[in-house]
This record gives C-alpha cells, sequence and structure tokens, in this order.
C-alpha cells in the first residue's frame, strides 16, 4: 500500500528563505527555477525560454538597483547578468567589481575525488549526451546510476586507504563519501526569497478568466513588493569593522524576480522567486555582503507582511474574503502548531487538493527509485544524487513527454481538470461566482481602541508562546492582527507599526537596555543616532505579567516556614517501602529525605531521564499520608497526570484544571482537596508555563500547603513562557538525581547524561555501537518501521518516535497497512481511517468521556479499537489500564488519530525496550535528548539527510553535504531550552556579557581610528589586556578619538578586574579542578569573557583565532594549562593516540580515568588493550567511544562479571510503562 508523507511546507510556509552559493549557485535560477517542467532543462537561453514559453521575463527588483549603473528596476534579467553578479559578485552589466570579490573554489573534492569520479565515468565510455529521461540521464549528465555505483566506488577505496579497513555499514560509507567529494566552501552570492500564496488563491488564479487572474497575480506581486520594501526597512544591514563589529545602514536590495505559474508536477502554483544579490551599498558608496543572522530572523515577519499584504489587495480588488483553514498542524503541541492558514472563503477543498494527484505519484515513484537504489549501493541516496531521483520521478510519471506550454494552455489544461472533479462548468463558474459574494462576518474599522486592543492581544499571544520575544514576533503577530481588520493595503505597515509601538511601549518591558555609559562619537552612530555596535536582534523584551510571575515563584521558593518531617519520620516511610519492595538507591533516598525534611514551602527536585524520579516521589507522598496529611500531585497535562496518580496512588489532575476551577468554581473537590499540611508534587514542572505555574504556587502556598517541583529543566522546554526552573536553581539549589536506573548499559546511560549537557562526545557512543543510521525522509520511514516489526517479532517492545506529525502520521499507515486491514473504517482527524485491531490515541481531554469513576480520556491517552460503528464512533480499550470507553463519532472524527508512532513531546515520560525515532536535522539538544532516553536496551536515531524541495526541480544549495556526526553536532550544538525574562535580564548584566562588548567596541575602534588617522601600529603602548593593541601615539593625540578611546579602555580594564575577581565559569569545568589554578582560573575566566567562548562548548579555551595577537595569546595559556598535567598524564595520552590515530578533545579526559584505575588495582593497560580490541573504533569522535568501552569493562568488574565482553539482552517487558 503506497502512501505519501505529507509536507505541509509545500502550501503553509509563504515565503521561505535558502542561500545561493557563489560560482555555480545561480544556475538555480537560470537554469532549473527558469524550466520549470522543460524537457530541455537548462538547454534553452534563459530569453528564449521565456519568450517560448510565454513567461513574464526575469525583473530587477529593489531599492538597491539605484546604484548599480546602467540598471533600473524593472529591467529584463538576462543570463550574462545573472552570471556576473551571482557568480563572481561584480558589475551585472560592466562586470566592474562591487566590492571584494566572491571566494570561489572548485569542486574537486578532497585530493581530487570528484575529478577521479569523472575520469573512471570517462573511461568506461558513457555516454553523457543522452536525451531526459533515458537510462536515467538528465540534462546531459552520465546516467545517476552509473555516476552513483562510480562515486561509491571511489568512496570505498579511499576510505579503506584512509583506515585500513571496509565501511562497516551504509553510514560510513554516506559519511565517507560526503566527506570526499565536498567542495571547500565558497562565499554566499545571495538569498533566494520565494513568495506562494495560499493554496487557494492559486487554485482561483488558475480557473479564473484571464481578467480576474491578471487581478490576482497583480495582488501577488504588489504583496511581494510590500514584503520586499519591509525587509529593506526592518532586516537589512551590513557589518564593517574589526570582526563585524558595526552594523551599518544600507540603500537597499539589488534582486532579481522570476515569477512562475505551475510546480514541477505541473499543477498550478503561483509564485515568485526573489533572487537578492549578498551585495549592499553603505552609505559612504561602499559595497559589502548583507548581514545574514538578521535577515534569517525576520523571515517569519516577512512571510507574515506578504499573507497579510496579499490578502488586503485581495479583499480590496475582488471582494473575496479569507478565513481560517483549521486542523492545520505539523506539531504535537501549541507551541510548535503551526498558524492557521487563512483561504478564500468558498473554494473548494476537493478542488485545491486536485492538484496534488500527480506530486503523490511522483514522490511514490521517487520512493521506489531510492529503494532500488539503496538495494544496488549499498547506501542511502547522498543530497545531490537524491535530486538527480527527483528528476528522473517527474519524467518517468508523466503521460507524454511534451515541449513547454504557454500560459493559455495551462489554463485550458487546469479548467478541464476541475470541470472533470466538480461535474460541469457550471459548477466551477458558481465558484467564481461565489468567492466574490462571501458570507461571513464584517471586519472592525481602525480605531484608537483597536489599535490597543490588538497591542494587546498582540502580547498575550507571545507570551503564551515564550517568556522573551523581540520586534520581529510582534511584527509578526501585529499583521496577523491587521489582516482581519478594514485597511487599505497601502496602509498596512504603518499600522502595523501602531501596534507594535504600543506593545512595546505600554505593554512590554526592556530586559536588554544599553549598558555602556561612553557616548559614541558621530562617526560611529546611525543616521537615527543609535550606536552601531547595537545590532538589530539583541533586544529582548517580556510583560510585566511574565517577570512578576518569575519573581513571585522564587520569592516562594525562599519561604522556609512550611511542614517539616523529622529525619527519623522519613527514615521509618523509606524502610516500610523499601520492605514493600519498592527499589530505592541511595540518590533516590537522600532526595525523599532532603525534600520531606527542609521545611521550604517550595523547592525543586531535578532528575535526568530514567533516574527513578516517580519512585521517589511515591515514597514522598507516603511520608505525608503516614504522617496525617494528604498528598496532591498535578502535572503540565492530562496523560502525565494520570501515570503519576498511577505511580504513587495520589489524587493527580492537571495544572489547567486547577486554574480553571479557581476562576469559576473555586469549591471543587480539587481546590479544596490543597490546604494546610497538603503535599502538592507538580510533576514535569519543565513543561509547565510560568503563569500556570505561578497562580498554582501562589494559591498552595497561600492555603498552607508545601509545593514540591519534580522535572528535568533539560528535556522539553513549556508550551508557553517557562525557563523559570533554572531560576530557582541559581538562586536556591536544588535537589538532584545523579544516578540512572533506566538504562541495561550503563555506558548508555553515562552516554545520555553527556547528551543532556550538550557534550559531543556522546555521539561516540552511539557511532560506535550502530545507534545512528542515515537516509532519505522515505527510506528513514521504511527502515524505522522494519525495526519496529523485527522488535515486536522478537518479543521486545519497540516505540517509534518522530518530530513532526506529518512523519508520525506516515509511520502509523505504514504500521497500519502492515496489518492490512479490512472491514469497516471510522474517519480519524490526521486524515487516516480506523479499523478493528488498529491502536489510535486520543489528543484531547474530554471529562465527560469517563473510563472510570476517577479517570477520563485524556490527550495522549492509547487505545486498542475492539469496535468500529456504522456511525463513525469507536469501542476502545486502554492500551495501559485495560479499560474501556465509547468515544462518540464528533470526537474521534476532530481528536482521534492513529497512534502505532509518537511525537517525541508525546512520549516524554514513557518507557520501552527499544525506540528507534526519524531526525531531520533541525531539532534541538532537548528533543533529540528526550528522543534517546526512552529505552531500556536500545536508543536509535535515523538522520534523515537532504531535503525535498516543492517548486519546479529540486536545485543545489549553498550547503556541503553534512555527515551524520556533523548532523548531530549540529543538533547538541543548538540549546532549545526555555529562558526567562528574568534571567534574560541577568544575563545581559552581567560583567562577563558586558566585558565582551566593550573589547569588541575598544578593539574597532581603536582600529578605525588608527586607520583614519594614519597611525602606525608599533607606536602603540601596551593594551587593556595582553592580546589587545594599545592605543597609536597620533590616536591618542586627537581632541575628539583620543578621549574617546581612552576611556574605552578603561571600561574594559575595570570590567577585566571584575571577572577575574569573580572567576565564573561553566559547570563542566569542575572537571579541570585538579588542573586548573587559582591564578589560571581567574585568567581563563578573562579570556572566556573577553573573546566570547560559549558556555555551552566543551573547549576551555574555545577555537584558534585569527588575530595574531589573539592567537598567541591563546597558544600560550593552552600549553600553561597542558603543563600542569604530570608526566604519567602524558604516558596515558601518548599510549591513547597511539591507538586512536590523533589527539582530541577527549584525550585528556580519558588519560585520566585511566591514571585513576591504577590506584585501585586495576591493570588499566589491560582495559585499555580489551577496549581497542573489541572491533574497529568509528571514524567520528574514536577517543569518546574507546572512552565508553573502558568505562563499560571497569562497570562489568564492579558488578564481579569479569571480563567477558558481551552484549546481554535485556528480558522483554509488556509494553511502554513509566519509567519508575
Amino acid at each position: 500500500m503506497a502512501t505519501r508523507i505529507l509536507r505541509a511546507a509545500v502550501w503553509d510556509v509563504t515565503m521561505t528563505i535558502h542561500k545561493l552559493s557563489a560560482g555555480s549557485g545561480y544556475q538555480y535560477l537560470t537554469r532549473q527555477v527558469a524550466a520549470l517542467d522543460s524537457t530541455e532543462k537548462g538547454a534553452t537561453p534563459l530569453a528564449d525560454y521565456y519568450s517560448a514559453k510565454g513567461e513574464s521575463p526575469g525583473r530587477w527588483v529593489g531599492s538597491g538597483v539605484s546604484g548599480v549603473d546602467g540598471l533600473e528596476v524593472g529591467d529584463v534579467v538576462t543570463a550574462e547578468q545573472m552570471k556576473r553578479l551571482f557568480g563572481t559578485g561584480v558589475h551585472p552589466l560592466t562586470g566592474d567589481p562591487l566590492g571584494a570579490p566572491y571566494r570561489v573554489y572548485d569542486n574537486s573534492g578532497i585530493d581530487g575525488f570528484n575529478a577521479e569520479v569523472a575520469r573512471r565515468v570517462k573511461a568506461g565510455g558513457v555516454s553523457t549526451s543522452a536525451t531526459a529521461g533515458e537510462g536515467g540521464s538528465i540534462a546531459g549528465r552520465p546516467p545517476y546510476d552509473v555516476l552513483a555505483r562510480v562515486r561509491a566506488e571511489v568512496a570505498r577505496e579511499r576510505f579503506v586507504a584512509d583506515h585500513g579497513r571496509e565501511p562497516k555499514n551504509a553510514r560510513e560509507l554516506s559519511d565517507a563519501l560526503a566527506r570526499y567529494s565536498r567542495p571547500r566552501r565558497s562565499a554566499v552570492a545571495g538569498f533566494d526569497l520565494t513568495f506562494s500564496p495560499m493554496k487557494s488563491v492559486s487554485t482561483v488564479w488558475a480557473i479564473a478568466p484571464p481578467e480576474i487572474a491578471r487581478v490576482i497575480q497583480a495582488a501577488h506581486d504588489g504583496a511581494v513588493s510590500d514584503a520586499l520594501e519591509f525587509i529593506e526597512q526592518h532586516a537589512l544591514f551590513t557589518r564593517e569593522g574589526r570582526n563585524g563589529a558595526r552594523q551599518v545602514e544600507t540603500h537597499g536590495l539589488v534582486a532579481t524576480a522570476f515569477t512562475h505559474r505551475d510546480s514541477r508536477a505541473g499543477d498550478p502554483d503561483l509564485h515568485t522567486h526573489v533572487a537578492v544579490a549578498n551585495r549592499v551599498q553603505t552609505a559612504n558608496g561602499k559595497w559589502l555582503s548583507i548581514y545574514g543572522t538578521v535577515l534569517f530572523e525576520h523571515t517569519v515577519a516577512a512571510s507574515e507582511t506578504y499573507n497579510t499584504a496579499l490578502e488586503l489587495r485581495l479583499v480590496e480588488a475582488l471582494g473575496v474574503e479569507f478565513a481560517d483553514r483549521p486542523g492545520v498542524s505539523t506539531g504535537s503541541t501549541a507551541r510548535d502548531r503551526k498558524r492557521p492558514v487563512r483561504e478564500i472563503v468558498g473554494v473548494p477543498a476537493e478542488l485545491c487538493e486536485r492538484w496534488s494527484e500527480r506530486r503523490k505519484a511522483i514522490t511514490v515513484r521517487q520512493r521506489e527509485l531510492t529503494q532500488q537504489f539503496k538495494a544496488t549501493h549499498g547506501r542511502s541516496p547522498s543530497a545531490v544524487e537524491a535530486v538527480a531521483l527527483a528528476q528522473q520521478a517527474n519524467l518517468e510519471t508523466r503521460e507524454t513527454k511534451h515541449e513547454p506550454r504557454s500560459e493559455a494552455e495551462q489554463r485550458k489544461a487546469w479548467r478541464a481538470q476541475a470541470v472533470e472533479l466538480l461535474g460541469s462548468a457550471r459548477a466551477v463558474d458558481d465558484i467564481l461566482v461565489s468567492v466574490r459574494r462571501p458570507t461571513v462576518g464584517s471586519r472592525p474599522q481602525v480605531t484608537s481602541a483597536w489599535v490597543r486592543e490588538s497591542a494587546e492581544q498582540v502580547i498575550a499571544e507571545v507570551e503564551s508562546r515564550r517568556a522573551t520575544w523581540q520586534i520581529q514576533h510582534l511584527r509578526a503577530e501585529a499583521q496577523r492582527h491587521v489582516r482581519t481588520a478594514v485597511v487599505p493595503a497601502d496602509q498596512v505597515a504603518e499600522i502595523a507599526e501602531w501596534i507594535v509601538d504600543d506593545a512595546v511601549g505600554r505593554l512590554s518591558i526592556y530586559l536588554t537596555p544599553e549598558l555602556d555609559p561612553i557616548t559614541e562619537p558621530p562617526a560611529l552612530r546611525r543616521s537615527d543616532g543609535t550606536s552601531v555596535y547595537q545590532h538589530t536582534g539583541r533586544d529582548h523584551y517580556t510583560s510585566p505579567r511574565v517577570l512578576e510571575a518569575e519573581q513571585r515563584i522564587v520569592e516562594a521558593a525562599g519561604r522556609l516556614n512550611g511542614l517539616a518531617w523529622s529525619a527519623d519520620e522519613v527514615q521509618l516511610s523509606v524502610l516500610a517501602a523499601i520492605l514493600d519492595g519498592v527499589p530505592l538507591n541511595s540518590g533516590q533516598q537522600d532526595m525523599v529525605t532532603t525534600l520531606a525534611t527542609s521545611g521550604a514551602r517550595v523547592q525543586l527536585a531535578l532528575a535526568p531521564a530514567g533516574s527513578g524520579k516517580t519512585t521517589a516521589m511515591q515514597v514522598l507522598a507516603n511520608v505525608w499520608t503516614e504522617g496525617g496529611s494528604n498528598a496532591v500531585g498535578l502535572a503540565p497535562y492530562a496523560a502525565a497526570a494520570g501515570a503519576l496518580a498511577e505511580a504513587t496512588g495520589m489524587r493527580c489532575d492537571t495544572l489547567a484544571k486547577v486554574v480553571h476551577d479557581l476562576r469559576h468554581d473555586a469549591t471543587s473537590s480539587l481546590v479544596t482537596s490543597i490546604g494546610p499540611g497538603t503535599l502538592v508534587v507538580i510533576d514535569e514542572a519543565g513543561m509547565a508555563d510560568t503563569l500556570t505555574l505561578a497562580a498554582v504556587i501562589e494559591y498552595a502556598v497561600g492555603r498552607g500547603a508545601t509545593v514540591r517541583l519534580v522535572g528535568d529543566d533539560r528535556q522539553l522546554a513549556a508550551v508557553g513562557a517557562g525557563g523559570v526552573l533554572r531560576d530557582i536553581a541559581a538562586t536556591h539549589g536544588a535537589v538532584r538525581l545523579d544516578e540512572l536506573v533506566r538504562f541495561a548499559d550503563p555506558a548508555e546511560a553515562e552516554a545520555s547524561l553527556a547528551m543532556r549537557d550538550g557534550d559531543r562526545s556522546a555521539l561516540g557512543y552511539y557511532l560506535d555501537n550502530d545507534r545512528v543510521h542515515v537516509g532519505d525522509i522515505d527510506g528513514c520511514v521504511h527502515e524505522v518501521l522494519e525495526a519496529w516489526q523485527r522488535e515486536r517479532t522478537g518479543g521486545r517492545d519497540c516505540l517509534m518516535l518522530a518530530p513532526t506529525r506529518e512523519l508520525v502520521r506516515e509511520l502509523n499507515l505504514q504500521a497500519q497497512a502492515a496489518r492490512v486491514p479490512a472491514g469497516a473504517s471510522a474517519p480519524l482527524s490526521d486524515g487516516c481511517a480506523a479499523h478493528l485491531g488498529d491502536v489510535v490515541i486520543t489528543r484531547r481531554n474530554d471529562r465527560r468521556l469517563g473510563v472510570s469513576a476517577t479517570d477520563w480520556v485524556k490527550n495522549g491517552d492509547r487505545w486498542k479499537v475492539e469496535a468500529v460503528r456504522a456511525n463513525g464512533s469507536l469501542s476502545v480499550r486502554h492500551l495501559a489500564s485495560r479499560l474501556h470507553v465509547d468515544l462518540p463519532a464528533g470526537y474521534v472524527a476532530a481528536h482521534v488519530e492513529l497512534g502505532y508512532a509518537s511525537t517525541v513531546r508525546t512520549a516524554q515520560g514513557i518507557t520501552t525496550d527499544v525506540l528507534h525515532g526519524i531526525v531531520t536535522g533541525v531539532e534541538d539538544r532537548q528533543l533529540l535528548y528526550t528522543m534517546l532516553t526512552r529505552g531500556r536496551v536500545e536508543n536509535h536515531a535515523h538522520l534523515v539527510l537532504g531535503r525535498e524541495e516543492t517548486h519546479a526541480l529540486p536545485g543545489p544549495a549553498d550547503d556541503r553535504a553534512l555527515t551524520a556526526t556533523e548532523v548531530l553536532e549540529g543538533i547538541l550544538a543548538r540549546d532549545g531550552a526555555a529562558v526567562s525574562a528574568t534571567s534574560t535580564r541577568t544575563a545581559a548584566a552581567t560583567p562577563e556579557a558586558q566585558l565582551h562588548d566593550a573589547v569588541t567596541r575598544y578593539g574597532d575602534a581603536v582600529a578605525l581610528a588608527a586607520s583614519k588617522l594614519l597611525a602606525a601600529p608599533d607606536r602603540a603602548g601596551a593594551g587593556p589586556l595582553p592580546w589587545l593593541a594599545g592605543i597609536p601615539e597620533v590616536v591618542a593625540d586627537h581632541p575628539s578619538w583620543g578621549p574617546y578611546v581612552a576611556v574605552r579602555s578603561r571600561r574594559v580594564s575595570a570590567l577585566a578586574g571584575e571577572v577575574s575577581h569573580r572567576a565564573v565559569l561553566p559547570r563542566w569545568i569542575k572537571r579541570y579542578d585538579d588542573v586548573l589554578t587559582a591564578d589560571l582560573r581567574r585568567e581563563l575566566a578573562v579570556w572566556r569573557a573577553a573573546t566570547g567562548v560559549p558556555d555551552g562548548g566543551r573547549s576551555l579555551v574555545g577555537p584558534p583565532p585569527n588575530d595574531d595577537a589573539e592567537a598567541a595569546y591563546h597558544r600560550n595559556l593552552t600549553n600553561r594549562i597542558n603543563a600542569r598535567y604530570g608526566e604519567a598524564l602524558r604516558a596515558w595520552q601518548d599510549r591513547i593516540v597511539a591507538y586512536v590515530g590523533h589527539r582530541d578533545e577527549q584525550t585528556g579526559q580519558l588519560a585520566k580515568y585511566l591514571d585513576g584505575l591504577q590506584p585501585k588495582g586495576v591493570d588499566a593497560e589491560r582495559f585499555l588493550e580489551l577496549a581497542v580490541a573489541r572491533k574497529p573504533l568509528p571514524v567520528d569522535h574514536p577517543t569518546a567511544a574507546l572512552a565508553y568501552r573502558v568505562k563499560d569493562l571497569a562497570a562489568r568488574r564492579d558488578r564481579n562479571a569479569g571480563l567477558v565482553d558481551d552484549f546481554r539482552r535485556a528480558t522483554p517487558s509488556t509494553g511502554p510503562t513509566l519509567g519508575l
């Protein structure tokens, strides 16, 4: 049964952005974007192609075009102009330089890898002139299967030569191919901004008469212009100075716009590619690169600007109306769910979906070609090879080979398809009439009261999603509000700014104000008077409600007048639990004792995944109940509350229910159960939003109750404003569980903790134990499903996870298909259907659907279908409790999905035997950690390498092919933890943050002044820090520059002294306490702060700098730290390097561990030899992998298991359970 992965990006994202590389990157636009469904891709000159197709030619756009002599906005683009500007960065007409030329490198790969591939292909006599579609050859290239075979052959040979062995799996071969074939990094030549209207707009445009279609396209073109104007006003900057210290204004974009009519599947798809050149002109005429970070940060706001402009232009021009399209969701919660898409009222959904049929066929055929590729070559296709497969699938699924169609031909075909679907031409015409006579409600008028109300709604929306926000978040939200009012299209930007100004000025608190007291001279100020050192994107805001809620929670955690049990009373409860068979290790016992005896009104307990916190909470509740008091459990979501109740016996409910009852039913049994002496356990507290948490804590403490917050601040964050747990821990400390009890392999337990901290060494374990797999989207889905079936057949329970509901849906469909469902079915909310025996998941709490006297149907509950009724209702049995309930047809259709697979957020708190999860590469550390800690015995990650394009044919981006390790390292470096408003304000005001800013300003100011005054660098004294340049005499004597840089130097010195005195270093540096003296710690603190070494990295001194003076200091500091290691450690390091082949960041840590084994009577040398002999080390992170092997042997010795090098399989479980 063939199924299709839904990819919401096709229609739900209305502006996307991708980088274009210098050199050949521009050909993506001239060869593929321009070619669309032409059967002669790239063979037709650009102008001739447009003439043949009847397309509008590309045009020059952007305010910056005025600075390019000879060009004007609206001029036609030629291929030669594109080649000059995007290929080499020169003037598109004259070829004169526009700033520094792009760095462009050849694509020969490592040691001529690609050249060797080409040589072998040519030597094999393979023709490169085959027509498209013959034997897989496309656009004059050799057949993709021949290229794939030769590339794999050369990659395998080089891998063997480098490592002395064959690649052990498909991942190693794919990684080798990525490494050997990647070109050296070329400069970014530009950015491809693609604007696509909502699906209903393209649908109406496709079937409308030419005169109406032209009105729709004009509205689209105008909306694109409005979005580009927004970018120029708010997101277009460049940087100058030392390390780009100064953010300066520009004259505007230099860009080309290509508007096209159909998708690569031939379906109607009005869209415009705007190729923005990575060249902007400053006020003084200098040509520099775009400040890309700011541009990317404003993508959503620019997209919403386009959406609003398009909607209001169409309302004005055609009288149509828009409404939210229900049921659009790609995430698992309100936070990661995409915004509702507004569509034209009156356009049938079935007509919109009609034009995805050929795309379905392409996807199915591409999947088949991918499976054939893997079977033939023993690996998944690379990103480039996946493009070739997509092209081949596109060609093979065409009904006939055809030449490019004119717009008239396309419209005739599209109308015929619409008539065929709807039954008559009259039905099609009726749509065009009905959409222009909508029956929706009237739009509100813009008044001062409406602006104030909209600003309040904007703040309410952003604070429901995050604790802090930036201006671009407010602008995006303001655009969403403006489109619902009566606003002329040409006044949208102005009115949106009214809302933003009110939201900032009246309703927000500025968390990161300018703390630098020094006034910049005119040369260092922008036209609006702000300092060039103040960069867009550094400003953060919050609301008074959020900040006050955080403060109330932290203040409550400092109160020590709560109920405190004696140590003897606690010990009796602990012993009773142990006698009853409850397993408690020393860490759990200590946690219970501390939480029960402290007398704190509010206390925090932090516990990583698999540490047995739920068991500890069960015993903690016993302390209260055995002492005559009551205990109540709360959780952010109903499924977690139900699981807590089952595990502890407490009465449990959701935080939201408490807040609801406090507002509407203050005498409810839940509210009144919290009183003097009550223990309130809030589980999964890290997932609770701050406003709700504050309301519950305030009520409980006010009633005389004791609150215990239990959770993990390193797992998935709150659905809303969060981060307050870290504030509590920083202010009052936290009780911590460190020993893990879930994992069968102690080495995996240790690796999970390293991953939790973002430590890349964790990857050594997963790579060494074959827990990382690669493929394209369809391949990963197929492999996860096969693993799930294999594990279940073998008697081990297996959980399938994916980061999005789209991928979960595909896993569910394929799992259902494997069962070969038959008989009656009921439609579900995810577009699937439930059959007898299927596993389903409920997605909404409904207390009216009772399961027992104390339980009801909850979001996240899993059920097995026991009966499907004709009216669409289901009779289901809960997988855990085995209780039955009947789900009404309306509930089933709106809130039930297939439940074989889960999103990661839904699975937090679940434990199984084996986990197989899909990772797309855009996840953060918290999601990866949560995913890879569900399984007791094994946890596997299936990485999706490459992406699917939506418009025309897939085109190459500037991104080089990444290895699996590089993708995972990027995820570990991406910290998605919620940060509170309090922490944001505190961090911005620390001496460390101010020192980094002060050093940046001082270094740039001295360099700029020296260049302006032609000062000799060698005529300067010592700088404020050892590696910073001093102030040249001519600068010091200058009447304006001299005093300015002198006061900047004094500020650096003062802040450095403060940082040195504090000597604050990240917690993970404690592992170097035996090496770092007090002086080294102070020096290291100053260096790290001044140069901006991130706390999340695992390098003491950061990467080597480019500046010569900084690099010299970096080497000196590194050498002095290394000199602190004794001779014994250096000897161990030499032994490790002899086995691994090179020194890396883990060498010193493994040497210390081995040296520490010797005093314990362990033959560390023998352990090292056995660990090396087990099997070949992985190519990436080999020292970390070796360390995990050594520690595994040590753990086996401690368990009196000897040195038997085997891997035991745990006893199969009955199914996923909570980790107790």
